[in-house]
């Protein structure tokens, strides 16, 4: 597995995912930064603690980097899957199942590993000028922090079974905007519900536990599809 996935590493080119995230991971930093100056300017109570900020941050990243796993399978999986490449993958000297886990491994991978340092750096910038030019009144204490980290943990599966949801939906229609559009629409459920489980750790669990499910049935359903498919 380690081999394919080195020879399919070799065939891709991420450079541009590789861009897409260092702009995803400013835009969470500069959005850091507005949604806690917005709010002590403009008074919003429920946006002028660290909590809550740090939270509906998250969320952002959330979707910027569900979109982001979105587009990758849309590139790997949807369109090579269902275009002229199709006999040629079949063609591989390998299982039809190990070829599709390894394409699946390296976006699953590339955009959590690419979401956490992000999340992780934008977090740490801005806690480290809070702590001597506060914007927000409140005291940054390690509890904000250690909820900020485990709601990014929840972050994290939820966006690989948003990436991975949205590729099935889009392999059922061998369409990369249903794909796309797929994921624009379970980021935005996402995002409401997090924003409305502020301090309930169940919901966390239950979002977590059910996005490890939707991860689990797709690889499975799907890479049974795969091993089953003729080519056209």
């Amino acid at each position: 597995m380690t081999k394919l996935i080195k020879l399919e590493l070799e065939r891709i080119n991420l450079r541009p995912y590789f861009i897409s995230s260092a702009i995803f991971g400013i835009v969470q930093l500069v959005f850091t930064y507005f949604v806690a100056y917005v709010a002590q300017v403009e008074q919003e109570v429920q946006f002028m603690n660290y909590g809550n900020i740090l939270l509906f941050t998250g969320v952002i990243s959330t979707f910027l980097f569900g979109i982001l796993s979105a587009t990758m399978y849309a590139r790997l999986i949807v369109e090579e899957y269902s275009g002229k490449r199709l006999a040629l993958l079949f063609s591989y000297p390998v299982g039809r199942q190990k070829t599709f886990i390894a394409k699946t491994l390296i976006v699953l991978l590339f955009v959590m590993l690419s979401m956490f340092l992000c999340t992780m750096l934008s977090i740490g910038i801005f806690a480290i000028t809070e702590g001597f030019c506060p914007i927000v009144s409140e005291v940054m204490t390690s509890d904000i922090l250690i909820t900020a980290f485990c709601n990014m943990l929840v972050s994290l599966v939820a966006v690989s079974a948003i990436g991975l949801l949205s590729m099935r939906i889009g392999f059922i229609k061998k369409s990369i905007s249903t794909t796309l559009i797929s994921a624009f629409i379970l980021s935005g459920i996402y995002g409401n519900i997090a924003i409305s489980k502020v301090g309930n750790s169940a919901i966390s669990l239950i979002i977590a536990t059910v996005s490890l499910l939707v991860i689990l049935a797709i690889l499975v359903t799907l890479s049974c599809k795969i091993n089953h498919m003729e080519v056209e």
